[in-house]
């Protein structure tokens, strides 16, 4: 038989956390100034967890979506999901009306945890499905009509654990996070319980996360970095977090200061953002000696970067079903600057060609992942087993571009799939196509990437109209803001008389992207930019 590290069946998180609490000091998190302990978090959980069997009938399986803003009720509301076998739905706060209407009807969730500045557009959003009610739980002081109180649900309910006859497992679903990929709609990634303990261990060895790591978060919680990455081997270890409403690039190094902050995460975007700012006395008066990066910068600007604040980056890649980690950097060891790292216990990678075989030393090609622990791939996409098993084969495709140095160090290239980076998160273009071509007078489109100083990529959208009148860009804009979310719109449109095709009729997106490059941004100045995401 085959053994890996966590063979054994590792811990549930949600057990680890309630060990924690058994220490009625430690401290889970700061936020507005407030302190929260394990223990705290831990008693909350326990009643909410109650209010959802006692009171809303949900069991086991269930998924129940949460939309809200990152608060204390939202991390309650995540363990109280899990700690009942139900299956936590996280919701981008940037979401349409259709975008949350599709993800809410696609996955059959069974509730909606909200918060006041969300429950109305939540409320237009639920399906209304004849045989089953999903009811609308509200949290705060301002419920509208036709939603339960957070607040009256777990009034009465006991702190004390809940029955371990649930029977929550580590093979049972957990979580199911909605991610962009080559499709028109995005697909549905199923985690584990098992994979959640993975994840942790992963994060937590090859990131050097301990029980004195207090976190920066600042993330969305509907973020693979917010709800998972930054909070899995924080649970795992005893760590803290210090929430913060939201990024600031201006302001950075004084949010490392007064959150007396050890710790933070950056994408390329925010790290690009910060050092377009001007220099502030906080800079190198924090304690952050370690930052993970994700997505990786120039060398010029990593090193920049490590001077200015006085710390180490470390750089990582992963997806999302991979659980996130990959490839990391060393927290203490050797390392290569601009370097994502080298692949993490427990996974192998294999760089191929077009042809599937593998490429020579420093040669890019797409990146396939095999993993040799139990819970090292998540458990493939909801409904969709076509994708599921063109993914997740003897080795799982990711669809990027890597290379690798003799001494195993993996640097990013691109993307093999139709995918744009903005701002740190991922965009199918598929998706924006499928809304532009709901515009009347517009015939065919195609969406592609182009280089962005600050936002990493601007989003181009070449759009063949019926006639030269029959469309306007401002219509296309107009859809793009009601159906997608702020990071996913155009910026740029572009009218052609035909897209380029192959002599197969396949859109050839390299030659629009090399059109597209006209509208690349190339902002050099050093001036204040406060990029909030």
């Amino acid at each position: 038989m085959d053994v890996d590290y966590l063979s054994g069946a590792p811990a549930l998180l949600q057990n680890v956390f309630a060990n924690f609490a058994l220490d009625t000091g430690r401290v889970w998190c700061t936020k507005d100034g407030v302190t929260y302990t394990y223990a705290y978090m831990d008693a909350a959980a326990n009643r909410f967890a109650r209010a959802l069997l006692d009171d809303l009938g949900i069991v086991k399986g269930d998924i129940v979506a949460v939309y809200m803003a990152t608060s204390i009720e939202y991390f309650v509301s995540m363990f109280a999901i899990h700690r009942i076998g139900a299956v936590y739905l996280p919701c981008s706060n940037n979401f349409t009306e259709d975008e949350l209407s599709y993800q809410f009807t696609h996955a059959e969730v069974r509730a909606v945890i909200s918060d006041a500045a969300h429950s109305d557009l939540a409320k237009k959003a639920i399906p209304d499905v004849a045989h089953r009610t999903c009811p609308l739980i509200a949290c705060g002081d301002d419920v509208i009509d036709g939603t339960l109180s957070f607040n009256e649900l777990v009034a009465t309910k006991s702190s004390l654990p809940l029955d371990e006859s649930l029977g929550v497992a580590l093979d049972d679903l957990a979580i199911m996070i909605y991610t962009s990929g080559t499709t028109a709609r995005p697909k549905g990634v199923m985690l584990s319980h098992g994979n959640l303990a993975a994840e942790a261990h992963t994060m937590a060895k090859h990131l050097g996360w301990r029980d004195d790591v207090r976190f920066l978060h600042y993330f969305p919680m509907y973020h693979g970095m917010g709800g998972l990455a930054g909070v899995a081997p924080a649970i795992l270890t005893g760590a803290s977090l210090a929430i913060v409403p939201k990024f600031s690039a201006s302001t950075f190094g004084q949010m490392l200061v007064e959150q007396n902050a050890t710790f933070a995460s950056l994408n390329a975007t925010h790290a690009s953002v910060i050092l377009r700012n001007p220099e502030t006395e906080f800079d190198s008066a924090h304690g952050a000696r370690r930052m993970m990066l994700g997505t990786s910068i120039g060398t010029k600007e990593w090193q920049a970067f490590e001077d200015r604040f006085n710390t180490r980056l470390i750089g990582m890649f992963g997806l999302t079903e991979t659980l996130g980690l990959n490839i990391a950097g060393e927290a203490f060891g050797p390392r290569k600057i601009g370097s994502a790292g080298r692949v993490v216990r427990g996974y192998t990678l294999r760089i191929v060609n077009d042809e599937g075989e593998p490429v020579l030393v420093n040669e890019p090609g797409e990146a396939l992942f095999q993993t040799h622990q139990r819970y090292g791939l998540a458990m493939g996409y909801y409904k969709d087993p076509e994708n599921t098993r063109e993914t997740f084969g003897e080795w799982l495709s990711t669809g990027d571009v890597l290379r690798a140095d003799e001494d195993g160090f993996v640097w990013f290239v691109g993307r093999k799939k139709d995918m744009i980076k903005r701002s740190g998160f991922n965009v199918a273009a598929a998706e924006v196509e499928r809304v532009i071509l709901e515009v009347p007078g517009v015939i065919d489109v195609a969406v592609v990437g182009t280089p962005d100083a600050i936002r990493e990529e601007a989003i181009v959208a070449f759009v063949v109209p019926e006639s030269p009148d029959a469309v306007s860009r401002q219509a296309v804009f107009d859809k793009c803001a009601a159906m997608l979310s702020d990071y996913k719109r155009p910026q740029f449109v572009e009218f052609i008389d035909a897209l380029p095709v192959s002599f197969i009729g396949k859109v050839e997106r390299k030659v629009l992207r090399e059109i597209a490059l006209k509208y690349r941004i190339d902002s050099l100045e050093r001036k204040p930019i406060d990029f909030q995401g």
